[in-house]
């Protein structure tokens, strides 16, 4: 009888792997792993594009509100901008570009901004919030570099 299941559950897996298209021809040994470079370039141009565009258009309008001192754009900036950050966090870069995860401090710092801004009241309180988006002095710089020595290009 413990055969017969163990019979059953290989012709199962390889029913499974056949529908998958998986064949020796695909296998990881016949094809070679895409290079940090390439992994890089797939997931800038991937799912993260569009929310990098709202990630600087809601800084854009953070900038703007806080120079006019508009209470109500510069909360509905700093949710913008939060939203966007925190998802951005829930597709990280490819851990070979950024081994140290600079990135995700910075979106981190984003993401409590638009945090402290649901909580604020006041445009005092609301520049606060603003603030924690500034990240730690060179961090920028850092992942910039990192990011030239891992993927091989300038930003």
């Amino acid at each position: 009888m413990k055969l017969a299941a163990i019979a059953a559950a290989a012709l199962a897996a390889g029913l499974c792997v056949t529908a998958c298209g998986w064949s020796a021809a695909s296998s990881p040994a016949a094809r070679p792993s895409p290079s940090c470079h390439q992994q890089y370039e797939a997931w800038k141009h991937g799912v993260v594009g569009g929310e990098f565009a709202a990630l600087r258009s809601a800084f854009s309008a953070v900038v703007a509100a806080v120079h006019s001192q508009d209470v109500p754009k510069l909360t509905d900036a700093l949710n913008q901008a939060g939203t966007a950050a925190s998802r951005l966090s829930a597709a990280p870069p490819p851990h070979c570009a950024d081994p140290k995860g600079y990135y995700g401090q910075m979106l981190a710092k984003v993401t409590a901004a638009g945090d402290g801004a649901k909580a604020a009241s006041g445009l005092s309180a609301l520049i606060t919030a603003a603030a924690r988006m500034k990240a730690e002095p060179g961090i920028e710089r850092k992942l910039k570099a990192e990011l030239d020595q891992t993927v091989g290009e300038s930003r």
